[in-house]
């Protein structure tokens, strides 16, 4: 009898762990966030490892330090396997559907070397940043080569320039977009043919105000021993649907690791949160802070970032705030050594890991899923359905401040100004409570200006009614003799 009560209480509480362990594990991180004064607090993790793929069970052996990847529109993904100079594509069942090795140049039968970045169009184009052999490759969806890009030419390049280019982008309008390997001008600029057109987006220069005078006070000899003040080098970029690039600076010295330049080239990215968009940032020991090395735009303006120094994942909202955190470095499965290379597919994220040789995939649990949904349906205009998930939310989380400013939002767009100020409060959000308050503000002039003015009018008529009667009863004012 005691065996069959115990073998009981072993059968629940497996079942019970089992509600709230990922298919693939128990949690192998602790979620947190950040919050208005800067403290972090825990938080249920948003997302949880589901799975690893490594190559060798779907039947194309094992990847070998891969670079880079990206997901198609058709929701394939390409796989820029470097160790084994090929491509391999998988498809939404991550079945591998081919494989690309090489490809005929002319009479010539080539092959990459140390390639580091990839970009599939729309209509399945693909271009490879092909490193070594300083060139863009483009090839048709089944490898067949198209052309390459080689070094820019213009004016502009500086003497001794080298061309390694490292990543690659390409809009709608078939302009292409390459950061190069100790290119400090900014991303180079292409047109759909190829030529250079000129960089963009130049990072502002860092430098040390120390550092600054003591080599004004240096000697010729002494200065040129000492380091450049140059600009920050980008080190990877993505496209949103506007035509927006993104990009990421893996730099602790840079104050905005995340840019989002328009077509000039301007940044233009929303910082409304009361923390940045830059990951973890530790001004006590900045060798703690995030080091960003990819960023991947989603819909409705969210976009994420990937740490390569903590292995963590940093969503946004379009205004900049932060949604959630997930990932680490470790060594169980669902963790990272070398991250390298983000990117998602509906609801899910997919982490390319050098080091390990394997890509992880993430699935939202509820919480996660509950943000992404209110997110969406805010953005959409379906503001009493948001609210809901958002309250639904506060039972996961009750300190959860993005939810208090995501039902502050709904209020608003709903004309519940009062309602609103006191959710936004709650969140932390000066923004979007100084528009809520000047709406208020507007709302009660308009709702008492009336019957203000009116009693207004009667108090001064009441006022210079008594004056009146005064003066009358002193003599200051003659009575009419008939």
């Amino acid at each position: 009898m005691k065996l069959i009560k115990s073998m009981c209480k072993a059968a629940l509480l497996l079942a019970a762990f089992s509600l709230f362990a990922s298919p693939l594990q128990a949690a192998p991180y602790d979620g947190y966030s950040y919050y208005y004064w800067g403290t972090t607090a825990s938080t249920p993790n948003a997302y949880l490892p589901e799975k690893v793929i490594d190559g060798a069970e779907q039947g194309v052996g094992k990847l070998n330090s891969p670079t880079d990847m990206f997901v198609g529109a058709d929701g394939q993904v390409y796989v820029l396997d470097a160790g084994n100079g090929r491509i391999v594509v998988f498809d939404k069942d991550w079945k591998a559907v081919r494989q690309i090795r090489e490809f005929k140049n002319g009479a010539k039968q080539e092959r990459f070397a140390n390639p580091q970045g990839i970009f599939v169009t729309d209509h399945g184009r693909i271009y490879v940043a092909d490193t070594d052999n300083s060139r863009v490759v483009e090839l048709e969806g089944d490898g067949t080569f198209v052309r390459e890009i080689g070094a820019p030419k213009a004016d502009v390049i500086r003497a001794g320039f080298e061309y390694f280019p490292r990543k690659v982008a390409v809009d709608r309008a078939g302009r292409i977009y390459v950061i190069g390997r100790g290119v400090f001008d900014g991303i180079m600029e292409m047109d759909s043919d190829g030529n250079f057109t000129g960089f963009m987006g130049t990072n502002k220069v860092s430098f040390n105000f120390v550092d600054y005078i003591w080599k004004q006070l240096s000697t010729k000899e002494q200065r040129s021993k000492l380091a450049q003040f140059i600009p920050l080098e980008f080190n990877n970029l993505d496209l949103d649907q506007e035509g927006f690039l993104y990009t990421t600076t893996a730099e602790i010295s840079s104050e905005e690791p995340i840019k989002r330049l328009n077509p000039t080239g301007v940044d233009v990215l929303r910082r409304e949160g009361y923390i940045p968009p830059m990951g973890d940032s530790y001004s006590s020991n900045p060798d703690a802070s995030s080091l960003l090395i990819d960023i991947k735009v989603g819909d409705n303006g969210i976009y994420s970032a990937l740490d390569s120094r903590k292995g963590r994942i940093f969503t946004y909202n379009e205004d900049g705030n932060l949604m959630y955190i997930f990932g680490r470095m470790g060594e169980q499965v669902g963790t990272f050594k070398t991250p390298v290379a983000l990117e998602s597919r509906g609801d899910e994220f997919f982490v390319l890991d050098q080091a390990t040789n394997r890509i992880t995939i993430f699935k939202p649990t509820r919480y996660g899923a509950l943000i992404n949904q209110a997110n969406e349906m805010l953005i959409s205009g379906q503001y009493t359905e948001a609210e809901s998930k958002w309250r639904e939310l506060l039972t996961l989380d009750a300190n959860n401040e993005i939810a208090y400013v995501g039902i502050g939002k709904a209020m608003l767009r709903q004309g519940e100004n009062k309602l609103a100020m006191e959710n936004l409060h709650l969140g932390y959000d000066r923004v979007y409570y100084s528009k809520a308050f000047g709406k208020y503000r507007k709302e009660m002039v308009r709702e008492y200006f009336g019957v203000g003015m009116t009693g207004l009018i009667v108090l001064i008529a009441v006022l210079w009614g008594l004056r009146y009667a005064k003066r009358r009863s002193t003599g200051k004012v003659k009575a009419n003799v008939t």
